[in-house]
């Protein structure tokens, strides 16, 4: 464990989620991988496994508190070893560009599948009707926006970087303000999935929100490939 600690990224521009729950978990689930053998790709399988077991148990399930739970925790536990299987990359040295390629499609895969998710199961319920069925699809748009622009973003500072950037120190108001637009914080409010309103209340302020965050950080993107430029 003392060698995934000195092998962790970076804990600025992530909210108090992945900072105190995901990335720990994550840890543990990296050393015990890292333990038995198991390579950075087979954590992301597994990873992209559990998380789509989550999805089809939302689907095909009964709208109630046991579906919710399971979809809860088999999400939560998709995102850890999503987590898990970079930091065994680090650890074990044994990371690529392939396995890199693989995380992102796995991830951008997800984005779009959790809302498409739950697009299905409202409509296959009538959970949702007419209109509101726009609510899934908008917070599914804001998703891969989002998700695409950070990926896109990282690649380009990654080959051209800004050599007077200096290193920024966590911020607590910062991870407070992003926890809307962290995976983990929709992945639990499925646990609310049987009360189906007060779900989609959460759900559509939650999208809601990650759509303010994506603007705000898309503005920032911009001005810092400008400034690199």
């Amino acid at each position: 464990m003392g060698s995934l600690s000195s092998s962790q990224k970076s804990r600025a521009g992530v909210s108090l989620y992945s900072r105190y729950i995901n990335r720990p978990v994550g840890r543990v689930f990296a050393a015990a991988a890292a333990s038995t053998g198991i390579t950075p790709n087979g954590v992301t399988a597994i990873s992209a496994l559990c998380s789509a077991l989550g999805m089809i148990v939302l689907m095909i399930g009964p709208a109630g508190w046991v579906t919710g739970l399971a979809v809860a925790i088999l999400l939560v536990l998709g995102f850890a070893l999503d987590s898990a299987d970079g930091q065994v990359a680090r650890l074990t040295g044994r990371g690529s560009l392939a396995g890199e390629w693989l995380d992102h499609v796995v991830d951008s895969g997800k984005m779009v599948a959790v809302h498409a998710s739950v697009l299905v199961a409202a409509a296959t319920q009538g959970l949702l009707t007419g209109a509101w069925l726009l609510i899934p699809l908008g917070y599914m748009l804001v998703a891969v926006v989002l998700f695409s622009g950070m990926t896109i973003f990282e690649l380009l500072r990654r080959t051209r970087p800004h050599p007077s950037d200096p290193p920024r120190p966590p911020s607590t108001i910062r991870a407070v303000g992003l926890l809307p637009a962290d995976y983990g914080v929709l992945a639990l409010a499925f646990l609310l999935w049987g009360a189906s309103q007060i779900f989609f209340v959460v759900y559509a302020a939650l999208g809601a929100m990650t759509a303010l965050i994506t603007v705000a950080l898309l503005a920032k993107w911009f001005r810092l490939l400008k400034r690199t430029d």
